[in-house]
């Protein structure tokens, strides 16, 4: 039988590159607490990024090391598991339809 934290991780392993984990979506796996208990060692260790309250992420592992997965990636499978519409403000709209070439620094997404 395996530990709750490998049941975890063969469960993140399994979904797509930036998929949200959510505490809510593991309480087959044991109870509200435990799941909890487990996610929060995962994010200590490194292998799971805490994305939010109760969300995580599966860090992309590849021959150059760990990286977190792009943001646009995480935004929009958040906003699948949650079923609501986020989308990007201002100038990083107007870049992504050619409107300008002026790049964002900051990311800021509006949601409903």
């Amino acid at each position: 039988m395996q530990h709750l934290a490998e049941q975890i991780l063969t469960h993140a392993e399994g979904l797509p590159e930036g998929a949200p984990i959510a505490a809510k979506g593991l309480l087959h796996l044991g109870s509200r607490a435990g799941v909890d208990q487990a996610l929060s060692r995962l994010a200590e260790r490194g292998e799971l990024i805490r994305a939010g309250r109760g969300v995580y992420l599966r860090p992309i592992k590849s021959r150059f090391g760990t990286r977190a997965p792009s943001v646009e990636q995480a935004v929009e499978a958040l906003a699948a598991q949650r079923g609501e519409v986020i989308v990007p403000t201002g100038a990083a709209e107007a870049n992504a339809l050619g409107l300008t070439t002026q790049v964002p620094v900051r990311s800021v997404y509006l949601t409903s």
